[in-house]
């Protein structure tokens, strides 16, 4: 085999290999925004959810 086809056939491996992991690495980064979306939409739940108490209980519930 020469060293040209020795080269193409590592070279496509490596981009096999570098496939293989962008698509790993898309997963955990979908895995990561959803957990950042959930965590946004459980502070804006408490926030809002706060917001509708009479002033007395916030000043209260802060203490």
């Amino acid at each position: 085999m020469s060293k040209t086809e020795e080269y193409l056939i590592e070279a496509a491996d490596q981009c096999v290999a570098m496939a293989r992991a962008g698509r790993a690495m898309a997963e955990k980064l979908e895995a990561m925004s959803n957990n950042l979306m959930a965590k946004a939409v459980e502070l804006d739940t408490l926030r809002q959810r706060d917001d509708e108490r009479p002033a007395k209980i916030r000043k209260a519930a802060r203490k």
